[in-house]
């Protein structure tokens, strides 16, 4: 009885576990700098469908961005051809200017849900992720990513 108490909690542990189904990372941004014009695509094919996944966003910056949020567009697209849109702004500092971010010495980082339990059904999708920073590009830009995990 002692040892199945002891698995439990390991047991517990490993059930909880999500498992990622894609991951993508852009970091070629030359002078560290996100070109209005340049659209990062994540193509990637789901084997079979899922139940429920998760979508999430890693966005790395440097130190001192010089802005408090990013004004981003994400676009899903589903297998079937539709497409679902979500307006992404992730706020990097509060209003006194402290920081959001996880920071290192020489980098900081944001992650957040874009979305959650969404069925997948098997195929190809597409997501697309547009700067709508109002300038020409979006300074201070280290990395990008997208993560697709799910409970199955």
């Amino acid at each position: 009885m002692k040892k199945l108490l002891l698995l439990l909690p390991v047991l517990l542990l490993f059930s909880c576990t999500k498992t990622v189904m894609y991951t993508k990372t852009f970091n070629d941004f030359q002078d560290n700098r996100w070109s209005k014009t340049d659209i990062k695509v994540f193509d990637f094919d789901i084997k079979k469908d899922i139940e429920s996944a998760d979508i999430s966003f890693i966005f790395t910056h440097t130190i001192d961005p010089q802005y408090k949020n990013v004004h981003m567009e994400l676009v899903i697209k589903y297998p079937d051809g539709k497409s679902y849109n979500i307006s992404l702004n992730p706020q990097l500092k509060d209003d006194s200017g402290n920081s959001y971010s996880d920071c290192g010495e020489n980098y900081c980082e944001v992650k957040m849900n874009v979305k959650q339990d969404m069925k997948m059904p098997a195929g190809k999708y597409e997501i697309t992720l547009e700067n709508k920073y109002d300038e020409d590009y979006l300074p201070n830009v280290n990395s990008l990513g997208i993560t697709v995990e799910s409970d199955d």
